[in-house]
């Protein structure tokens, strides 16, 4: 049994899913009490105190850290993790979705129902999983930040920061995101850039880019549906200019992972990609934004072991 004699640390974002997930979690402690599951619970509604929290545990030893809410909290822990100073390889982690998208979960098939969380921590196995690392690079420093689903560049960033300007952020949900995407087509203007893989590049506009460990982002796009969360490589979809008619008609494909069949859409696998602007161009890594410049992105194989459910059948 993947929990026995083992103690969890619970990390819960309060404000996950517009501070629905402090109901949530009741019912799944009250399950995890049921089957005598042991847990200490911390209350992380800042990314400040998310640091502060995983840095205290690392420090102390601890080993298993569970996480309840979104992929915005998820991405949290994992930058705190990275950047604890201190080696991980002990560490395991597991992943209650209770956030909005959860589309980190929706590539593993993790279950949000109490009792399917159960089965997946009494017959569940741990998965090496890659980590993404992305450093913004300017005259005088560089800032490196990880992501373990997907990072955006281009226009997926644009809509966040419209969210974000509209304060819609606490209120995110598929209707809110589809709204600005919409609205920010107006303004938007694509940017011209080199992108350098590892083993040719490309001069090229750019609409907008994913780089993908797992498939999903924007709460249910199948952005990279070729995604392979442990190969070590990079799954890279770019998509050219386009025009309004053709953002209309190929949205829907978003959802299917069938867009990826378009002529002015293309795929690359690589360890590593930079991307060198002409023009202001954004990243944003599950909503948090980084601020414009060139970016560097590497991918780190198999630098977390996180609890997925049993395969099927």
């Amino acid at each position: 049994m993947v929990f026995k004699n083992v103690l969890w640390n619970v990390i819960i974002n309060p404000g996950a899913f517009s501070g629905k997930s402090l109901q949530y979690w009741a019912k799944v402690k009250n399950v995890l009490r049921t089957y005598h599951v042991s847990f200490c619970e911390f209350d992380s509604p800042t990314i400040a105190r998310c640091h502060e929290i995983v840095s205290q545990l690392v420090k102390n030893g601890e080993e298993r850290i569970m996480v309840v809410g979104g992929d915005g909290t998820l991405n949290q822990v994992i930058n705190a993790l990275l950047s604890a100073g201190s080696p991980i390889n002990n560490i395991k982690l597991a992943v209650i979705p209770a956030g909005t998208g959860n589309d980190w979960a929706r590539t593993h098939n993790i279950p949000n129902r109490p009792e399917k969380i159960m089965h997946m921590l009494t017959k569940g196995h741990f998965f090496e999983h890659d980590i993404g690392k992305i450093t913004r690079k300017d005259v005088h420093t560089g800032n490196s930040y990880y992501f373990i689903n997907m990072a955006g560049l281009g226009f997926d960033p644009e809509v966040i920061r419209r969210i974000q300007r509209t304060k819609q952020k606490r209120y995110a949900s598929k209707l809110i995101y589809l709204k600005n995407l919409l609205m920010t087509l107006s303004a938007y203007k694509p940017v011209f850039c080199k992108l350098t893989f590892d083993d040719h590049s490309v001069e090229t506009p750019l609409f907008t880019m994913a780089v993908g460990i797992c498939k999903y982002n924007g709460n249910g796009m199948k952005q990279v549906p070729m995604a392979i969360p442990d190969n070590g490589l990079f799954d890279v979809v770019y998509i050219q200019p386009l025009t309004v008619w053709e953002i209309m008609s190929k949205l829907p494909l978003l959802y299917s992972g069938k867009h990826i069949n378009y002529k002015k859409v293309h795929h690359v696998r690589t360890k590593t990609i930079t991307i060198q602007p002409k023009g202001k161009l954004y990243a944003e890594i599950e909503g948090e934004l980084l601020d414009e410049g060139t970016f560097e992105l590497t991918c780190i194989e198999k630098k977390i072991k996180v609890l997925l459910p049993p395969p099927a059948g």
